[in-house]
């Protein structure tokens, strides 16, 4: 398996690694991004060396090709890089799977444009591909060869045990293009407009940019969220369980724009295993997903966000985890390995 994300800081591939372990014996080749190294019995990890040039992902493709001459795979799992092409030409006979989770939600158009036109351009070296959704797939125009490979979560052993008494919003995930301080605004008007009559807090635990992170910060203080909203840094994929279960709503909050209509959130999937509501953005993705038992869809404004909130207020005296938990108990990686993966890598190797 090779991925630029460093071990265990990918939840789909982390997922993948172990419930195949008991199948394969996995490689997993990344790049070292600093963060604590991660360990999975079963599951070799090699972290490449320095990058030739500046760039990790042409490092990460040219330490890959060599350890497929010395080890000789069954498959090749690859999640997408710029230059997955050339791992493809120096490895024909190899079989790999080229993944795609995701579009690219660039900001500019012109950059959003290049590096969909390269995911495209990679994927016509690959004869198995696999995405995170159709609606994406039509959308970046992959080859119809492209198959599905969907998001879900693990069953959490226990369930949220945040009551109905208080309102306990979480965020887990990137920052990267967000825009989370419109939910810190949103949160501020609410509160300056209504009396929710129930106490509100607000956990955000992630990572982004210094300016996305100085946006986010700066929102708490312009609205005196300072003792509301709680900032973390991320988190090992280990411990999110355990932090969802002291919360009772999930925030999966996106831009309302054509980029993310068809781009589904493994947030969402973690929060309802964990029986939490859900406040998410209204596209189409999450129109699969939520829906009055689980949650509510809004806008990507801040007064869309106070809008939601309301809604949450008013849907929460009939809240139920363990229904909630119930209505996503087919969306499990199990469920996502037993079915879809792994007869696809038995069929190519």
């Amino acid at each position: 398996m090779v991925s630029f994300e460093q071990f265990g800081y990918h939840i789909d591939t982390f997922e993948y690694c172990r419930h195949l372990r008991d199948r394969y014996r996995i490689t997993y080749l990344c790049p070292d991004r600093g963060l604590p190294r991660c360990e999975l019995m079963g599951v070799e990890v090699v972290y490449c060396g320095r990058p030739p040039l500046g760039k990790i992902e042409l490092g990460l493709l040219l330490e890959s090709s060599a350890a497929i001459r010395n080890i000789k795979p069954d498959a090749v799992f690859l999640r997408r890089t710029k230059f997955s092409f050339l791992l493809r030409l120096r490895h024909p006979r190899t079989p790999m799977v080229f993944d795609i989770r995701s579009g690219s939600v660039e900001a500019s158009p012109w950059r959003r444009g290049v590096e969909n036109l390269v995911m495209r351009f990679n994927s016509w070296f690959f004869r198995d591909i696999t995405v995170i959704s159709e609606g994406l797939a039509r959308q970046l125009h992959l080859p119809r060869r492209a198959r599905v490979l969907p998001l879900a979560a693990d069953r959490q052993p226990h369930l949220t045990t945040a009551g109905r008494e208080e309102i306990r919003l979480i965020y887990v995930g990137t920052f990267q293009n967000r825009h989370l301080e419109r939910t810190v605004h949103g949160l501020g008007r609410f509160l300056a407009e209504r009396d929710p009559g129930i106490p509100i807090r607000y956990t955000i635990v992630g990572f982004g940019s210094e300016a996305e992170v100085a946006a986010i910060r700066e929102a708490v203080i312009e609205t005196g969220l300072q003792d509301t909203v709680l900032i973390h840094d991320r988190v090992d994929h280990g411990a999110v369980a355990a932090l969802l279960a002291e919360h009772n709503v999930g925030v999966a909050l996106t831009p309302k724009v054509p980029w993310f209509e068809h781009q589904p959130s493994t947030k969402i999937f973690e929060y309802l295993h964990s029986g939490l509501f859900c406040i998410a953005t209204d596209n189409a993705a999450n129109r699969d997903v939520i829906s009055d038992d689980n949650g509510v869809l809004i806008g990507d404004s801040a007064d869309a966000f106070a809008e939601g909130l309301l809604r949450i207020c008013e849907l929460l005296p009939r809240w139920n985890p363990k229904a909630v938990a119930d209505g996503v108990q087919e969306s499990t990686w199990e469920r996502v390995v037993r079915d879809t993966l792994a007869p696809l890598l038995e069929t190519i190797r």
